[in-house]
C-alpha cells in the first residue's frame, strides 16, 4: 500500500550549443543535498570543451525546492503515516473479526456436544441456538461492513497517492525546464561543447562543475515566474 515517491531528476546527457557569459551566484540557494555539495565556483570553465552538472544537488538546492519540494515531501511523508495507520487498523479490524469467528464455532461445537450428551434440554439448547444464529448474523454484517470499509479506504488513498505522483511528476518537469532554459543562457556563446549529467561523469578535472552558476539561473528564472 505505501508508495515512496522520490523527487530526483535523472536527466540524460545533453548536447548543447552552448554560450553564456559570466555570472554572479548571490541569488543561488545556499542550502545542498544532504550526500553531494554543489561547488561553489560561479565563473564560467573557460577551458573545458566538456563539462558537468549535478542534477539531484541542483533539486535539492533550488529555490522551487524549498518553496514547493519541501511541503510536496511532508505531504508525502503525511500520506504514507496514514497509509500505514490504515493498514495497521485493517489488520486489527480483521483480527477481531478472526477471533469472533472462532469463538461461534466453538460455541456451536460444544451447544451440539452438551446436547448429544444430555447435558442440556432441547428447549435450552433451542434458545442457545437462536442466540447462536443472532450472533453469526451480526457476524456476517461486521464481515460486510468491514470490506466495505476496506474499500472505501483503498480507493482514498488511491486517490491521494495518483495526486502526490502527479504534484511530483510536475515539478520535476518544471524544473527539468528551468534547467533547459538555464544552459541556453549559460551556454549562450558555445563555449560548452557538451554538458553532461554527474552521474556519467567518471572522472574529472577540478572546475569542471558548472552546477552552481545554472543553478544560479534557474532561480533567477523561477523568480521571475513568481
Amino acid at each position: 500500500m505505501k508508495k515512496t515517491l522520490l523527487f530526483v531528476c535523472a536527466t540524460a546527457a545533453m548536447l548543447v550549443s552552448c554560450g553564456g557569459g559570466e555570472s554572479n551566484n548571490n541569488d543561488a540557494t545556499t542550502e545542498a543535498q544532504e550526500t553531494v555539495d554543489l561547488s561553489d565556483s560561479t565563473a564560467c570553465v573557460k577551458s573545458a570543451e566538456v563539462v558537468y552538472v549535478n542534477l539531484d544537488a541542483m533539486f535539492q538546492s533550488s529555490k522551487l525546492f524549498e518553496a514547493e519540494g519541501k511541503p510536496l515531501d511532508e505531504k508525502v511523508k503525511a500520506y504514507q503515516n496514514k497509509a500505514m495507520k490504515a493498514q495497521e487498523d485493517m489488520e486489527k479490524r480483521e483480527e477481531g473479526l478472526a477471533y469472533e469467528q472462532k469463538k461461534l464455532q466453538q460455541d456451536e461445537a460444544k451447544l451440539n456436544s452438551d446436547y448429544q450428551k444430555g447435558l442440556i434440554t432441547t428447549l435450552n439448547a433451542q434458545a442457545k441456538g437462536k442466540e447462536l444464529e443472532t450472533r453469526a448474523k451480526n457476524f456476517e454484517a461486521n464481515v460486510a461492513a468491514h470490506q466495505k470499509l476496506v474499500q472505501q479506504e483503498a480507493e482514498k488513498l488511491q486517490k491521494e497517492e495518483q495526486q502526490l505522483a502527479e504534484e511530483s511528476a510536475v515539478l520535476q518537469n518544471r524544473f527539468t525546464d528551468y534547467i533547459k532554459k538555464a544552459l541556453d543562457i549559460v551556454n549562450a556563446d558555445g563555449r560548452y561543447k557538451m554538458i553532461i549529467n554527474s552521474m556519467m561523469v567518471v572522472d574529472a578535472a577540478d572546475g569542471h562543475d558548472i552546477s552552481s552558476l545554472v543553478l544560479a539561473e534557474v532561480d533567477k528564472l523561477y523568480e521571475a515566474d513568481k
